[in-house]
């Protein structure tokens, strides 16, 4: 290349131009032994080749490619390092909403509890109401049986008890047995009361009664049944309670 720019500048300086071109136009063919003289050239180009220096102010091609690859070395550690941050600052972001997340989980998982507990409180309230009226529908059905009892085993002086009070204190006997299966389903039980203790946890005392026979603070007749569902009263029992008089 440096030859072929040699070549040029010396067909452009007029002290070079070889005498073909000054002598006639350029659009002559140039005579005389030019190619012999471009040979020459060339040929003592390439013996001093080796031996010319690098000309100062023309760049190098070896020192332009090193400083492009520093600077774009330098350009991608300026990119690397703004990655970095830029991932830094996305790690920090996503723990963040990691965290909010993980909050928000939380959250909904103690309000399904929360709602959970609150929709089997209201199932409990509805249940323990529509019991407490079935509960009545108990109460007279042992009202009518003990009724029927009472007519079945009257003592008379003549004639019989009338016909089919046995059978009447059969039915209600089977009504109450199914109304007691019915309620063991939602696990609620009779509270045992006559000849135990008073216990203000499940019995209300209406009515004191003297009997001898019978300790003081026993209950001697269950008026109502009381009943409760696991461990909590449906209904309280009220009894009668045995009150000896004080002893002087």
């Amino acid at each position: 290349m440096r030859w072929c720019r040699r070549v040029l500048r010396a067909a452009r300086c007029p002290a070079c131009r070889p005498s073909w071109r000054r002598k006639g136009s350029c659009m002559r063919e140039p005579g005389g032994d030019w190619k012999q003289r471009a040979l020459d050239d060339f040929r003592q180009w390439l013996d001093t080749a080796g031996e010319e220096p690098p000309e100062h102010g023309e760049p190098d091609a070896a020192d332009c490619d090193l400083r492009d690859l520093f600077a774009e070395f330098a350009a991608l550690r300026q990119e690397v390092r703004l990655q970095n941050r830029e991932q830094a600052r996305a790690g920090r972001e996503l723990a963040a909403a990691a965290a909010r997340y993980d909050a928000a989980v939380r959250r909904e998982q103690r309000g399904d509890e929360t709602l959970a507990a609150f929709e089997q409180r209201i199932s409990r309230t509805a249940e323990d109401r529509c019991l407490l009226e079935t509960l009545e529908v108990r109460d007279a059905l042992v009202r009518g049986r003990d009724a029927a009892v009472r007519l079945r085993d009257r003592r008379r002086l003549f004639g019989r008890p009338p016909r089919g009070a046995a059978g009447v204190v059969e039915g209600y006997e089977l009504a109450i047995g199914r109304f007691d299966r019915m309620l063991s389903r939602f696990d609620v039980r009779s509270v045992q009361t006559v000849g135990r203790p008073f216990d203000s946890r499940v019995m209300h005392a209406v009515e004191a009664r003297r009997v001898d026979r019978i300790g003081d603070g026993v209950v001697v007749e269950e008026l109502r049944s009381g009943f409760v569902r696991r461990e909590d009263v449906l209904r309280l029992a009220d009894v009668a309670v045995n009150r000896r008089p004080e002893e002087d």
